[in-house]
């Protein structure tokens, strides 16, 4: 008779961290691809720098989530000490690029402004009769992404070395329990998404919504 292999989930608190791990190394995976694609539309000989900027806002939002307090979680400035001095700068710039430019317009990278039509002839002034919008702000562009991209690169490292390790962790711990324990586990059942749960936080695993204890 063959033998039968089918995947199941491990209903465990001690696989949420691990879950977590996977979930960041996805959103940095997911930035990555959003910058080599930026970089790849930034060789075309006519640029679309709106797309460009669009591409770029989402990149920077996959890899602020990543460090941002929640449900999950979160890297913390201690877990890229081993970053070198450049893309420690860079994780700086972006952070605050994420917090302070695109998810709230309180920086110093954009100004609003309203102009008007002071129109003169022959030295006389006429009256002004239209008032229009004006803005000066940075733009987000390939040059932007290929900064982020190395970045990414080497934080994407780090949480790789955290991944093996707590996968290694976890494999022993599930080892030591009675082989029916996960055997006997099914295949993730996702739930429904509705438009009025958007609102609502998730739970962390499926039996805690505590991180276990390590």
């Amino acid at each position: 008779m063959p033998s039968v292999t089918r995947a199941v989930e491990i209903n465990l608190p001690e696989a949420v961290l691990l879950a977590d791990l996977y979930e960041i190394a996805f959103d940095l995976g997911a930035a990555e691809r959003l910058c080599d694609k930026v970089i790849e539309l930034g060789k075309q000989l006519s640029r679309d720098y709106f797309v460009e900027e669009g591409l770029v806002v989402a990149a920077v939002v996959k890899y602020g989530r990543c460090f941002t307090d929640g449900v999950r979680l979160s890297l913390k400035l201690d877990d890229l000490a081993t970053l070198d001095a450049d893309n420690a700068a860079a994780h700086d710039y972006f952070i605050a690029l994420r917090h302070k430019f695109i998810a709230h317009a309180v920086n110093a990278f954009e100004e609003t402004y309203v102009t008007a039509s002071a129109r003169t002839k022959d030295g006389e002034m006429f009256p002004i009769t239209s008032v229009h919008p004006g803005q000066h702000r940075m733009l987000l562009t390939a040059e932007t992404a290929h900064a982020l991209v190395q970045l990414i690169s080497g934080v994407t490292a780090i949480v790789k070395v955290r991944i093996v390790a707590e996968e290694q962790k976890l494999l022993a711990f599930i080892q030591s329990l009675p082989i029916e324990t996960i055997h006997s586990g099914d295949l993730h059942k996702p739930r429904s998404m509705a438009p009025n749960q958007v609102h609502d936080s998730r739970s962390r695993g499926v039996h805690s919504n505590k991180k276990p204890k390590r």
